[in-house]
Order: C-alpha cells, then sequence, then structure tokens
C-alpha cells in the first residue's frame, strides 16, 4: 500500500516500531551479525560479507512491542483501544449552541478560526497505530502508564476549542497511570510514522496541569 493511513501494519523492524506498508528493505537491512571463535561480533566483510549495496542484509521482523501477541506478528492492541474509550474520544460540545430550536444539529455553531485549528490539527492525523507505545519503555502493556497514544488524543480535544470538557480531560489524565507516570523519555516521538511530536504534546499536557494546580 505504502500509504501508511489505517496503522493496523504496525510491528518492530530490526526491535524498532514502524509501518510495514512503509517500510522499505534497502532502509531496513542490516549486515548479518556473526560470532567469531573468541566470541566477538563481526560484521561486513570482517564477517565475511560482501561490501557495498549488492551486500547481504538481515531484516528482523517482531510483533509491536509493549503488548500481547495474538499470533505471528498480530499484536493485541485492545488494551490501548480501551484505554482511549474510556477518557472519552470524541467531541464534547454545548448541547445548547449545538442544536436549534427543533432539536437538529447546527453545523455552523462549531466553526472555528484557523488560528483554533492550527492549536490542534496535527494531533488529529494520529491513526493510533501504536508505534508510541511500543516505543515507549514505560508502556508495558499499559497497567501502569495509559500510553501516549491515549494521552495524544485527549490533548487533540484539550487543545480544541469547541471542546466543553478540558477540566474534566486533564482531571482524567493527571493521575498516578497517567502523564505523572511518564517519565519524558520521549522515544515515543521518534517513533511516530505521521511525524506527531508525541514527546513535546505530553510535555505540554503537563505542563497545562500544573497551571491548572497554580
Amino acid at each position: 500500500c505504502g500509504h501508511g493511513m489505517c496503522g493496523s501494519d504496525a510491528a518492530a523492524v530490526n526491535g524498532t516500531p514502524t509501518l510495514l506498508c512503509k517500510a522499505r528493505i534497502a532502509d531496513w537491512a542490516q549486515p548479518e551479525r556473526t560470532v567469531d571463535a573468541e566470541g566477538f561480533r563481526r560484521t561486513g566483510s570482517e564477517a565475511g560479507e560482501p561490501d557495498g549495496a549488492d551486500g547481504l542484509g538481515v531484516i528482523e521482523l517482531a510483533p509491536l512491542p509493549g503488548f500481547a501477541v495474538d499470533r505471528d506478528l498480530i499484536a493485541d492492541i485492545d488494551p490501548m483501544l480501551e484505554q482511549i474509550k474510556r477518557l472519552k474520544p470524541y467531541l464534547i460540545a454545548d448541547g445548547v449552541l449545538a442544536t436549534t430550536e427543533d432539536g437538529k444539529v447546527d453545523v455552523l455553531e462549531y466553526l472555528q478560526s484557523p488560528e483554533q485549528l492550527a492549536k490542534y490539527e496535527t494531533l488529529t492525523t494520529c491513526i493510533v497505530c501504536g508505534a508510541c507505545e511500543g516505543a515507549c519503555p514505560v508502556y508495558a502493556g499499559g497497567e501502569a502508564f495509559v500510553g501516549p497514544a491515549a494521552l495524544i488524543n485527549q490533548a487533540r480535544f484539550i487543545d480544541d476549542s469547541r471542546d466543553e470538557a478540558t477540566r474534566e480531560r486533564l482531571e482524567a489524565i493527571d493521575t498516578a497511570d497517567g502523564i505523572q507516570a511518564c517519565q519524558s523519555v520521549r522515544a515515543c516521538s521518534r517513533e511516530c510514522p505521521v511525524g506527531i511530536d508525541v514527546g513535546e504534546q505530553i510535555w505540554q499536557l503537563i505542563a497545562q496541569v500544573k497551571e491548572r494546580e497554580a
């Protein structure tokens, strides 16, 4: 496919979470590491492999780290989806302003300026692939940390001028397994296939929570 739009093919290539549909062999092939009689690892010409672009390469595929494995390369991402669902991943707008007198939805009430849209537009590109969760050393299944994907989802609505539940959302993530569990390693930012700076966004959430508490 090569589009990287659905996020359903996230896996680990040479230990790095990524989307298989966008992974190119030339980018990931690595010289096979061999161990000599003395126990030292050798690669390339030292291991008797040819040099240059035509050299031998090894690609190791594995299921997405941090999740239970269903089979083969299929990881069980249901815990991640449940955590996102628990935090209400939808717009909570003022019901009075959002409807007309006869009870119909008035979409014009949801208008916002380009500046307001710019605050969260990048976050709407998240495809919930789980690459950030697989890269996070704290997530590890989600029992002690809701994970960067759930936090990014909440940031998308917290920064949305139309949403009326900012206080409730900040309270929901200000928990021991929420932003308090984040150790700011920022490994989540390096692997995002759509280019979201996940670590920076989480840091901004932390700043918003502290500002609310001040």
